[in-house]
């Protein structure tokens, strides 16, 4: 973690905050390197404990894990942080019974955080969703009668409307149910996080007081890994020269393969290359359910000897095989867009999301018209042919990207926020 010194001053400190979340599972928190990813909710220094709740862990656990059907479990990360994991299954008997089982599952979680979670000392309650976690967070923050902090990480709305489904369709059975978890929670917390414009606007439709919201950015959250010079990075030439990566065009695409992240997309717009006789690798760095998909979908398009599935890798890898690429391919991203930009490589992107706020057109990469594969495989030929442009494109996206990560303010300013929750006037609000 990269340590922000900022308690060290004579303000106070908070005694514990109780978060819920369901990006990571412990396990891979450790195995590729992400405890920054939880120790970053707290990197102002503001609580000595914090104790983060994933209520349904196990839907990242493999289907024959004996996990499944496990009391939930506690992980200590780190001297501040614990992880308490719960299930959405109990008992292998009741397998026939999902919904029973689930009920139980989730009481048992319940009854774990009653007796275990040192509810007493909790000062607030933070959810990093609007939706089972939001609900989460808004029954215990009532329950103790402390503020509710939600962070909006996406726009949750533009995604339905772009895959036609929920986000979380085996929890939310419509994508109006899932819309309407999502306001009620958001109107009825004290503060709601968003870490750029695109995301803060679904909260602001959803009805929330302006007042109530509050920026911050992604720079938090970002693996010390990535802010290092290239000469200190992890060295991964031998994994490129395995590829034949070495001396062509190396492109990039670090995300989740998922249907919803459209990485499918970088493989179509891939062909435009192809066609031109442009030497080119395309390292696609994650998995997921789609992984088998997106190998057969290379096959068909005749690029099996272009594409590398690299599947997941810690972030010192990541960083390191950011020295050895020359574009980034960012259909729908998040901290990875931000990483690969520190890493100084020009972005040729949807314009999607947040994108808007990093990639410049001409200045630091494209911005192409979302779904439209065959612009972006035009744009990185554009790019592949034009190594002056590349470069200068280079150098002004890791300027921008350091301009934008600024983690020593973007603490302050979370720090800020619990403190005057915890501190200030805020502490006695409740809706």
């Amino acid at each position: 973690m990269r340590a922000l010194n900022l308690s060290m001053s004579n303000e106070p400190v908070a005694k514990r905050m109780l978060v819920f979340h369901s990006a990571y599972t412990y396990e891979y928190l450790r195995e590729f390197g992400m405890e920054i990813f939880v120790q970053a909710r707290d990197a102002g220094n503001f609580f000595e404990e914090i104790l983060t709740v994933s209520p349904v862990a196990n839907l990242q656990y493999l289907t024959d894990d004996y996990r499944n059907y496990t009391k939930p479990e506690f992980f200590k990360l780190d001297s501040k942080n614990v992880i308490l994991e719960g299930k959405t299954t109990r008992y292998r008997f009741l397998k026939k019974f999902p919904v029973l089982n689930f009920a139980i599952a989730q009481l048992s979680l319940i009854v774990t955080i009653f007796r275990k979670g040192h509810l007493r000392e909790v000062q607030i309650v933070r959810a990093e969703d609007p939706r089972v976690n939001g609900l989460y967070g808004l029954f215990f923050s009532r329950l103790l009668r402390k503020p509710l902090v939600v962070g909006v990480w996406g726009n949750p709305g533009r995604l339905r409307e772009l895959n036609q489904a929920p986000n979380m369709p085996r929890l939310f059975p419509t994508m109006k149910s899932e819309e309407r978890v999502e306001k009620f929670v958001l109107n009825r917390a004290d503060a709601v996080l968003a870490q750029n414009q695109e995301n803060l606007n679904y909260a602001l439709d959803a009805g929330v007081d302006p007042s109530k919201t509050h920026f911050t950015q992604l720079g938090v959250g970002i693996d010390k890994s990535h802010f290092l010079p290239k000469e200190h990075r992890q060295d991964v030439r031998s994994d490129f020269k395995t590829w034949g990566a070495i001396g062509t065009n190396v492109l990039i695409c670090i995300s989740r393969l998922e249907v919803l992240k459209m990485v499918d997309h970088a493989i179509l717009a891939s062909r435009t290359l192809k066609a031109a006789e442009v030497d080119f690798k395309l390292i696609l760095v994650g998995d997921g359910r789609e992984t088998s998909n997106l190998k057969s979908l290379a096959i068909k398009e005749g690029l099996a000897d272009e594409i590398i599935f690299a599947g997941n890798r810690s972030q010192a890898w990541i960083a390191g095989a950011l020295n050895f690429s020359d574009i980034n391919i960012a259909p729908l991203c998040g901290r990875s867009l931000l990483e690969a930009s520190l890493g100084g490589l020009p972005a040729v992107s949807y314009d999607v999301d947040w994108h808007s706020e990093i990639v410049i057109p001409n200045s630091t990469g494209f911005l192409v018209p979302n779904l439209d594969f065959s612009a972006m495989g035009e744009a990185i030929l554009q790019l592949c042919r034009n190594q002056v442009l590349r470069k200068q494109m280079a150098t002004s996206m890791q300027q921008k990207a350091l301009d934008i990560a600024s983690p020593e303010k973007i603490a302050m300013r979370q720090r800020a926020i619990y403190q005057d929750f915890v501190f200030g006037s805020a502490t006695n609000k409740q809706n």
